[in-house]
């Protein structure tokens, strides 16, 4: 109960809120979708969510119409407008926008998250602070386990992600998968263009060279994704497994190429916003209260 309802103030989920849905209007406004229109039939393998849905690709005209409608919900979401119902269809344009390309016989790892988290926040009150809902409210907003909750539930997520992803490593490749040639071959079969994304430079290959470097950053990589999930219950393991989870995506896309900008957004959640604000804003407090005191001490006393 105190892991999920511990009663918390607003600012922390309504902040990461506007980082949340701003970052991936940036990330995803330059995305066009309407080209999975022109896509021929024969490809469509849908997904078991979207065929009980009876949801298929709409033309080029229709995913046209259906992102600027997610833009626009991504964007009203950030400010806060109406935001329940702005996180709601947003929730709902990126279920399907996002999960139109696994629908033609490819998974892909980086952006079922971000629909997961947004589903969490359109259920939330993630706009009773940093929002145009609450500056016209202008009501007092008292701690709550509902600004608790839904930024664990987005923790939960994203360790499980990193946690199974460890797990499916030694289910299928046990030690062998650090403790081998492995990662060398994944290293240098990247730079075939394997991927979403090439890499970013020729430093994988360079890697790829030294055995002992590889196996180093596979036991690495297990060692962050297993261990990661620490962070749901010890603050020192979040101070070392978040930001070690986030270089390592940094990591596999400078080496490998795959995307994960989407995921890495979604870190904003495991930021303290308050504790950091507070933390900054308290030697601007300590300046001007000194600043005031010593205006007084200079008023001449009176006769």
């Amino acid at each position: 109960m105190r892991f999920w309802f511990a009663p918390s103030a607003p600012d922390d989920l309504g902040l990461s809120r506007v980082l949340y849905f701003g970052g991936l209007l940036l990330m995803y406004g330059p995305v066009d979708f309407s080209a999975w229109g022109k896509v021929a039939p024969a490809f469509w393998m849908p997904l078991p969510a979207f065929q009980a849905l009876h949801l298929a690709p709409a033309d080029v005209r229709g995913l046209t119409v259906v992102q600027f409608a997610w833009r626009l919900a991504l964007l009203t979401s950030a400010l806060g407008y109406h935001a329940r119902a702005s996180m709601s269809a947003a929730f709902v344009l990126g279920f399907y926008l996002l999960g139109l390309p696994h629908n033609f016989g490819h998974t892909f790892h980086f952006d079922a998250t971000l629909v997961i988290a947004m589903g969490i926040l359109a259920v939330s009150r993630a706009g009773d602070a940093w929002s145009i809902d609450s500056a016209l409210d202008r009501r007092e907003v008292p701690p709550s386990g509902e600004y608790t909750w839904p930024i664990r539930a987005i923790w939960l997520a994203m360790s499980l992600v990193f946690f199974a992803a460890g797990l499916a490593k030694l289910r299928h490749g046990g030690l062998a998968w650090a403790f081998s040639d492995n990662l060398s071959i994944i290293l240098t079969r990247a730079a075939y263009h394997v991927s979403d994304a090439d890499p970013i430079g020729t430093l994988g290959l360079a890697i790829a060279r030294h055995r002992w470097l590889t196996e180093l950053l596979a036991v690495s990589t297990l060692v962050i994704e297993l261990g990661f999930i620490t962070a749901l219950f010890s603050r020192w393991a979040r101070l070392v497994f978040v930001p070690a989870g986030f270089a390592l995506l940094v990591g596999i896309r400078v080496l490998m190429g795959p995307t994960f900008g989407g995921f890495l957004i979604a870190n904003v959640f495991w930021v303290p916003w308050s504790a950091l604000l507070d933390a900054i804003a308290a030697p601007v407090r300590v300046k001007g209260e000194a600043a005031r005191a010593a205006s007084t001490t200079d008023i001449p006393t009176p006769l």
